[in-house]
């Protein structure tokens, strides 16, 4: 489910200034075909770290095996980083499902929220990071919530926007859709460090003010012209919110957990 996740967060389109099957968006060094050959260096990766997270492996042992796919991601991409963040973000969610799946045959979003607060706030605490990396020199500059730091808070915001996202695709069974919706509410509702750190505080104020305009248009159908429209300006100017990208996969894998349609969407057989 992981890596179907990732495959449909690159899959939908659009997602102004992202990575998808269609086009670069904002990036010249790297395309949905790169994304595609890094994805399925993840495979063993998740089913690794969760079957390691539920035997109750050291906090370090499991760092190592995500800086081992990190390796192995890299050596794929050529140096590029597709999949960093989904590395550390989607790994957890999936120790902590796996940790509360053993102890409840059903459970709830929220359930897993719980889990998520129960198993890693302790540990992420204590990591150090390294402090001249993107994401700690604009933490410190900004005095924003980092990927870290939202992991430490149970991912909070993803659960709170979960229940709509699944509603939105019964609706709509569209792909396309609901990851637009997610990428507007994220991109609105956080602070995408990618953002900050190529295009500062007015840059990431100015991406949250079109995001906003997005979410006001209710007409399905003409939220995606006009994001289509967005999607060409952000390319342009450089606008590209990987963090944002990122927690969309969550979103994705929280789906497929909790929503029967999403799960069984036709795509998955072909993947």
């Amino acid at each position: 489910m992981a890596v179907r996740a990732l495959y449909f967060e690159v899959k939908a389109y659009p997602k102004p200034g992202l990575v998808s099957f269609v086009d670069a968006g904002a990036h010249h060094d790297m395309n949905g075909e790169i994304f595609y050959r890094s994805l399925f260096t993840l495979r063993h990766y998740f089913y690794q770290i969760t079957k390691m997270g539920f035997i109750n492996n050291s906090f370090e042992e499991l760092k190592q095996v995500a800086i081992e796919a990190e390796q192995r991601m890299l050596e794929k991409t050529g140096g590029i980083n597709t999949h960093r963040g989904a590395i550390f973000a989607l790994g957890i969610i999936c120790i902590s499902v796996m940790r509360l799946a053993h102890e409840k045959k059903q459970f709830t979003p929220m359930d897993v929220h719980r889990q998520i607060l129960k198993d890693w706030p302790k540990y992420l605490a204590d990591h150090r990071e390294n402090p001249e990396s993107h994401g700690a020199l604009v933490r410190r500059k900004y005095k924003v919530i980092d990927a870290r730091q939202m992991a430490m808070q149970g991912y909070e915001l993803i659960f709170k926007l979960l229940p709509a996202f699944i509603s939105l695709f019964i609706e709509t069974q569209s792909l396309d859709t609901v990851c637009l919706f997610a990428y507007s509410e994220l991109l609105l509702h956080m602070d995408d460090t990618n953002i900050l750190h190529r295009k500062g505080k007015s840059g990431l104020d100015y991406a949250k003010c079109k995001a906003a305009e997005l979410l006001a248009i209710r007409c399905v159908q003409t939220r995606q012209q006009k994001a289509l429209e967005l999607h060409e300006h952000f390319s342009e100017i450089g606008i590209s919110p990987g963090g944002v990208a990122d927690l969309i996969s969550v979103l994705l894998l929280l789906g497929q957990l909790f929503c029967d349609q999403l799960r069984d969407y036709s795509d998955f057989k072909n993947f």
